[in-house]
């Protein structure tokens, strides 16, 4: 079941976000970079519409969308259990996303992907624009756009 987050589930998906990304070969020092990146605040779980997946009581996977303009929103944040993997839940959350901002009225949707999700993002039909500069020094990420017309737009 997909439903929004509740402002006391901040912690919570932080540490199911820093859970997923350390399931990627990353080095210790890497991923204390990218813990800050994956800490959220209870005010930026509910300003970025966080929504959560949740089978049997346990939160096993989650998203938070940030508005950039009037057409475009970003899908700022999507994890799943690392044990959860390969369920289809990446796959729930992102359609739950993509309907969340369409309503919202976005047109676009922008996903800064981590390289090792790239993968995922194609599959669903994202279009790899070009790669942008890491906060791993040296490094660079996917950068996608996925189209959010409506079926009856398109």
């Amino acid at each position: 079941m997909i439903r929004s987050a509740h402002r006391e589930e901040a912690a919570a998906v932080s540490e199911l976000a820093f859970r997923s990304k350390s399931h990627w070969p990353y080095t210790p020092e890497q991923l204390e970079v990218f813990r800050l990146e994956l800490t959220i605040s209870q005010a930026q779980l509910i300003e970025k519409r966080g929504h959560v997946f949740e089978g049997q009581g346990e939160l096993l996977g989650f998203y938070t969308l940030a508005v950039l303009n009037e057409s475009d929103v970003e899908l700022e944040h999507i994890f799943v259990e690392p044990e959860a993997l390969g369920r289809g839940i990446g796959s729930q959350l992102f359609d739950h996303a993509c309907e969340t901002a369409r309503d919202s009225g976005a047109k676009v949707l922008v996903i800064q992907s981590d390289p090792n999700a790239a993968g995922f993002y194609h599959t669903l039909g994202a279009t790899l624009v070009r790669e942008i500069p890491s906060s791993i020094p040296g490094g660079s990420i996917p950068y996608f756009t996925y189209p959010l017309a409506s079926p009856a737009e398109a």
